[in-house]
């Protein structure tokens, strides 16, 4: 049990960054597609570059960031409640957005999912992580 509790958090974090990175591909191979799944394909050509700074930028950088925490100690609980803060939040935009505005399609509750049990594991490493000290 305690190899759990010793090597979970640090699991949790390689295969976020794992999960980033394999987005990050699927976004730099065909954006556009993504975008039209997501129900969010801009205007002008202007916009496709916000959504690549956000769905590129953003998600490489949480992954370098998440692969990080695993590989340095000293950022792993920062790794941990960045996990856990971001996809709580996540998570409650989306729902709002969902249930309070009433725009969802199969995708976005497949992400809701995902966020949810993704904050979800994320607080059980933050857990398993204090049941070492």
């Amino acid at each position: 049990m305690r190899a759990l509790f010793e090597y979970f958090p640090n699991i949790y974090l390689v295969a976020n960054s794992i999960v980033y990175g394999i987005l990050v591909f699927l976004f730099i191979v065909d954006a556009n597609t993504w975008f039209y799944n997501l129900g969010i394909l801009p205007s002008v050509q202007v916009g496709f570059t916000e959504l690549k700074t956000i769905y590129i930028g953003l998600m490489a950088a949480i992954g370098v960031f998440s692969i990080l925490a695993a590989m340095f100690s000293h950022l792993q609980l920062a790794g941990l409640i960045f996990a856990l803060i971001s996809y709580s939040i996540l998570a409650a935009v989306r729902s709002y957005g969902m249930f309070v505005d009433g725009f969802s399609s199969d995708l976005m509750t497949q992400l809701l999912l995902a966020e949810i049990i993704s904050a979800f594991l994320a607080l059980i490493a933050l857990v398993f992580r204090y049941k070492l000290e």
